[in-house]
């Protein structure tokens, strides 16, 4: 029998949540070969812990805020209408992936209790993944298997604590930019109630439109081919990157303050010349610290051989970069892939940042963005293999404040994103601490020995630069 989580979640209801009012002629949005490239990735999980002490039961919540809260999601699901459908899931010859909603489709909503320490899980230090999983809803499948949900949502009450807003979406639908309008969108209607109207009025609706995204070069066609190639062939590779099936995983953040971000750049720049941006020295300290923890030992380079090259993979916004560009406010995945490589052996911080900002800077250049995207299917799953270190998250996303639900919660104590144990992603997000003014949070999942390995690393990192 397997053994019992030690503060056990306890559901207290499981409903569901139509857009409303119900959003006009029912359509169905065609997967773009941007959505195509996750097709198959772990589903995006964030956590959103909010700080309550004056929440003294149950039922304060469930009598009090809990209406509001569906209110409130029913009416940003007007808005976002796709997240309330189902993506088929079938990939066979003649099959069109694509998100379909129709009139009383919705967004399934679990409301439930934990016992757990809450001040605990929304720390820094180390936690176990497996007290995590509890606060996660999943994405239910429909028609054995022929489709499944999009967004699931899940309230998780801590009596004299706070509440915690967990949410599952498939990666294939929206990328995070589009999760964070879709968020801030909620959030501004639980925050304002019957004021919300005038402020939406101002801001900008989601834009569904796929012919905004142009494929001359047939990419769409050449994704499908071999997301069915890959299938056929029974490709596993994503797993490399999963840890949710090893004991002794745990979640921690850390800190990149302003102050020492700019001692970092000034390291970098002594050491290699180059002038890197706060997220290349974030993203090159966590890579760098990752290699160290694993103590070289990272797996199998990209063509099978024994790794002798360390591999990191971040994403770039391509609407701008589109020709034509695309809309700021377009709905769905809109990102090219970016790999770096340097040297494994004794891997630096500054090395590191120094080797992802040269290709930072590289995408200045027209086209550069999506001029090797043919690979990209196939690309992703030789980097899992060769358990590349990636990125989710962005702190140009600015979910605290995007999550701001006003009144008793305010803006989110701490933002997760659990979902990097099943990734091989760090995830980053702007600093919700007061005074980090500018700093990045840099959250990872690791087996512990690595997560103490990687704490030795950041804390001597930092101190060398004292």
């Amino acid at each position: 029998m397997a053994p019992q989580p030690l503060h056990p979640v306890t559901v207290l209801e499981q409903c569901h949540v139509s857009p409303s009012p119900a959003p006009g002629q029912p359509r169905a949005l065609p997967l773009t070969f941007f959505d195509l490239v996750f097709w198959g990735f772990p589903p995006v999980q964030r956590l959103l812990f909010y700080h309550n002490a004056d929440l003294l039961s149950v039922s304060d919540f469930t009598l009090g805020e809990l209406p509001r809260f569906k209110k409130s999601l029913a009416a940003a699901l007007h808005h976002f209408y796709p997240l309330a459908g189902k993506l088929t899931c079938e990939m066979a010859e003649g099959a069109v992936p694509e998100v379909v909603f129709l009139h009383g489709d919705s967004v399934p909503l679990t409301v439930a209790v934990s016992g757990d320490d809450f001040e605990d899980l929304a720390g820094d230090h180390a936690r176990d993944t497996t007290r995590l999983h509890p606060l996660l809803p999943a994405l239910r499948k429909h028609g054995g298997s022929r489709s499944q949900d999009v967004l699931a949502v899940q309230v998780t009450v801590f009596p004299r604590a706070g509440i915690c807003i967990g949410t599952t979406l498939h990666h294939a639908v929206a990328d995070g930019s589009s999760y964070a309008h879709f968020l801030r969108t909620w959030a501004a209607i639980h925050r304002l109630g019957p004021e919300c109207r005038k402020v939406l009025e101002m801001d900008v609706p989601p834009l569904f439109d796929r012919g905004v995204v142009r494929d001359d070069a047939g990419l769409r066609e050449a994704f499908l081919r071999d997301h069915r190639a890959l299938a056929s062939a029974g490709d596993t590779r994503l797993d490399g990157w999963d840890l949710s099936l090893r004991r002794g995983v745990v979640l921690a953040t850390f800190r990149f303050t302003d102050k020492q971000l700019r001692a970092l750049g000034g390291h970098v720049e002594s050491e290699t010349s180059a002038r890197c941006s706060p997220y290349a020295l974030a993203c090159g300290a966590a890579w760098a610290g990752i290699v160290h923890a694993r103590g070289g030992s990272i797996g199998r380079d990209v063509d099978g051989a024994a790794a002798s090259r360390a591999h990191f993979g971040f994403v770039t916004g391509c609407k701008p970069r589109a020709s034509p560009p695309i809309p700021a406010n377009y709905f769905g995945n809109c990102l090219g892939l970016c790999r770096v490589e340097a040297g494994e052996r004794g891997l630096t911080a500054a090395a590191a940042s120094a080797a992802i900002w040269r290709v930072i800077e590289g995408l200045a250049e027209e086209g550069r963005a999506l001029r090797d995207a043919r690979g990209w299917v196939r690309s992703v799953r030789e980097y899992a293999s060769a358990r590349a270190v990636t990125v989710a998250g962005s702190p140009k996303l600015r979910l605290y404040a995007a999550a701001d639900f006003g009144g008793a919660w305010g803006r989110p104590r701490k933002v997760e994103i659990a979902s990097v144990e099943r990734t091989g992603a760090v995830a980053l997000a702007e600093s919700g601490r007061d005074g980090d003014g500018g700093g990045i949070e840099v959250g990872l999942a690791l087996p512990r020995a690595e997560m103490e390995a990687f704490r030795t690393f950041y804390l001597d990192l930092f101190a060398s630069l004292c």
